[in-house]
């Protein structure tokens, strides 16, 4: 029997788990397209993306993404402005989507976070791979991602910000959102997706100094390797508050991880559960991962208690691999 069956069968067959927040339903999915549309417009930017409901697309930025002496310009999110409401905007963060994505994802020796105004005492570590995205350029940038996003916001001059992202763009998302908080209070709500965790203590703990844990909120899959990220060594935590779903391919025998991680999988979920109460959902679906939609998804309650450092077991998994390989002669 998997891990994940075995868990489903532990499980009661009824309630939900009891520490998720209550999401405002069209917000979250709106977040969860508006994530979506910020790697379909890095992907074809000659194309219209889908817009969330009620809002339309009237802006961009990039960022540098370095590998060793060389580097990327590439696109890295969207700015909505709402049709009704023109003070309520959505900056979208996208996730992971290229080689040098993957590289900076790795970089988790940390760096002092230093916010674009103001000061914060002690100086936060975060990852430098994500640090790198967000504060560096080059590539004849003329401005970096962080001194775009705040250009963006002295041109739009948001009265309501809503900041989301998926994956690498949550991780930057998070960056962002305290970037605001301490250099220009605005205010805003980060829903991020799938995100790993961005820096040390001093990290959570500027974080919930700033930002109150209603204010951002971290949906992710229980059963997802990437908000483990990176291994409890590196001794990262966790910042806001924690959505909880629960969902992996049915019958399988070894973890699809793109099909744990994917956005598409997880807006399914969050499609069915959030109308409900609680806030969760049993059932199945295709997977929606490109290439693999001959797996059928389910979706569970999450299991109770602590989430599991899945970064850590994989870690010693490799190990136990390597010391049990036939070694040459």
């Amino acid at each position: 029997m998997n891990a994940s069956n075995a868990a489903l069968r532990a499980l009661p067959q009824a309630g939900a788990y009891a520490a998720n927040p209550v999401l405002d339903t069209d917000l979250t999915l709106a977040l969860a397209i508006a994530s979506r549309a910020a790697y379909d417009y890095y992907q074809d930017p000659t194309q219209p993306v889908v817009a969330p409901d009620g809002y339309r697309m009237v802006d961009s930025w990039t960022g540098w993404d370095a590998i060793a002496l060389t580097g990327a310009v590439e696109i890295f999110g969207v700015v909505f402005q709402s049709l009704t409401e023109p003070g309520t905007c959505i900056f979208a963060f996208r996730g992971t989507d290229s080689d040098l994505d993957a590289w900076e994802d790795v970089h988790f020796i940390p760096t002092d976070f230093v916010p674009t105004h103001n000061s914060l005492s002690p100086e936060p570590w975060v990852s430098s791979g994500f640090y790198g995205i967000y504060d560096g350029s080059g590539g004849g940038m003329a401005a970096s991602m962080r001194q775009q996003l705040f250009a963006l916001l002295a041109k739009y001059r948001p009265t309501q910000l809503y900041i989301t992202g998926h994956s690498l763009g949550a991780a930057l998302s998070q960056l962002f959102s305290l970037d605001v908080a301490v250099s220009q209070p605005t205010p805003a709500l980060n829903i991020n997706f799938a995100s790993p965790m961005v820096g040390t203590d001093s990290w959570a703990s500027a974080y919930a100094a700033w930002i109150d844990a209603s204010q951002s909120i971290r949906v992710y899959n229980y059963w997802d390797y990437v908000p483990s990220m990176p291994p409890s060594a590196f001794d990262y935590r966790a910042v806001g508050t924690g959505f909880r779903t629960s969902f992996y391919v049915d019958k399988e025998w070894f973890p699809h991880l793109l099909a744990r991680h994917a956005l598409l999988n997880l807006t399914v979920v969050l499609d069915n559960a959030l109308p409900a109460s609680p806030q969760q959902w049993q059932g199945t679906f295709p997977d929606q991962v490109a290439g693999e939609t001959q797996w059928t998804m389910i979706s569970t309650y999450p299991p109770a208690g602590a989430d599991v450092r899945w970064a850590d077991q994989a870690q010693a998994l490799m190990k136990t691999e390597a010391a049990a390989a036939i070694k040459p002669v």
